[in-house]
Parts: structure tokens; sequence; C-alpha cells
């Protein structure tokens, strides 16, 4: 699998809209100062051929989004025409998902990324989770998601269960269980750096959208 390490200045460029992203239910137009946020800055390499991709994205029953890629040029990473389930990464901002396109969007791998490991070993063994636990959903999954992120912060035991997207809740409970969302963390914790990073093994795509509308990934292998 070959890549394009990323130049100096676009690692800077990517740095300063990287995490301007939510997964909320409808677009907002808030514009956050995020320089001071991301400390280090993440190695992820931008995908040759797939600098302006188009996206739809829905939303799913297995996975937060679905998301279906198109304008994809040939490359060793993501095809054209992807189609597969997708994550949000920020948990702050929104975008629409009902079918909505967003074009002219860079892809980003974080294969064999270090601070990605952890968040890519869960895409791993995400299946074994749910063949031993079927009750894990997708909002487990989508908690255990932010929470390995931590770019903005995110810790599900001080944030109130009202601040949560609308997806996570009904009539004022949530439709999550907590020590589910636990249960995964360390099992991600306990396994991830025992996991070899391969050729053949998933990893994360991010899809770069506007500074105002969140950023996604999806899953490739």
């Amino acid at each position: 699998m070959k890549y394009n390490l990323f130049t100096a200045y676009a690692v800077s460029f990517l740095v300063a809209i990287f995490l301007a992203a939510s997964c909320s239910d409808l677009t907002g137009n808030n514009e956050d100062d995020i320089t001071d946020t991301l400390e280090p800055v993440e190695e992820v390499t931008q995908i040759s051929g797939a600098e302006r991709s188009t996206m739809k994205v829905d939303r799913s029953a297995n996975s937060y989004f679905r998301l279906e890629f198109s304008a994809i040029e040939s490359n060793e990473t993501i095809n054209n025409g992807h189609q597969g389930e997708g994550w949000c990464i920020d948990w702050e901002k929104p975008i629409d998902s009902n079918g909505d396109i967003y074009n002219d969007v860079p892809l980003y791998s974080t294969f064999n990324v270090e601070k990605w490991n952890e968040l890519n070993y869960l895409l791993n063994i995400k299946g074994d989770l749910i063949e031993a636990d079927p009750d894990i959903t997708f909002l487990e999954i989508q908690l255990a998601v932010w929470s390995l992120r931590g770019l903005p912060e995110f810790n599900l035991d001080a944030i109130a269960l009202e601040d949560l997207p609308s997806r996570f809740r009904n009539n004022g409970q949530p439709l999550f269980d907590e020590q589910k969302v636990n249960n995964i963390l360390q099992t991600v914790s306990e396994g991830y750096e025992d996991f070899d990073f391969v050729e053949g093994t998933k990893f994360a795509v991010i899809a770069e959208t506007p500074s105002d509308i969140q950023t996604v990934i999806t899953v490739v292998e």
C-alpha cells in the first residue's frame, strides 16, 4: 500500500480545520478556533486521486451513517463508488444526513498512524464485539469512537444526556448502555497495542468537510 506524505504546509492546513465537525441533526454555522486544541499534529496522509470526492450521507441502523463516495480517481486506498459504514469523530458539530450530498471533499488515510491505532483497532474488532454481545448497537460504538478520538474531549460520565444528539435518547431516557461502552473501551485499551496493523486490516478514511460541518470517517481495508 503506497501513500504520499503530507508536506508541512498541508499538515498545518489540515490541523486548522480537522476538528470542525460533529453529529447533531442540522447543519450549523459556528466556526470555532480549534488551533489550540490539536496537540500534537496528527500525521494523516491525503489520498491521491481523492482530493475532490463527492460524498452522500444517510443515517443507518447498523452504523451512525451510511456513506457513499464518488468522483474518486484510481488509487490504492478507496474505490470510486465506495459504500459503507460511517462514524462521527467530533460530537460537537452538525451535519445533514438525509441523503445530502457534499462535493469537493478531500479524503485522508489513517493507516498505520499511531494516534489512530485505538480507533482503528475498534473498527477491526467491532464485529467480534457484537457477535459476543448482540445487544451492542451502533450507539455504543459511536460513543466509543468519540471517547477514543479525544479531540474534542469526550467523557460520557461528565456529559448530560440532553447534550448528546437526539438519536441517543427517547422521552428523556438513554437509548444506549453506558456499561457496554465502558466494556468496549476496556477491551480496546487491553488489546490495541498487540494488534498487527498490516495491509488487509481495517482503518478509517477521513472525509474533510467544511469547517462548520462535522467530519466523518468511513471504513476501508
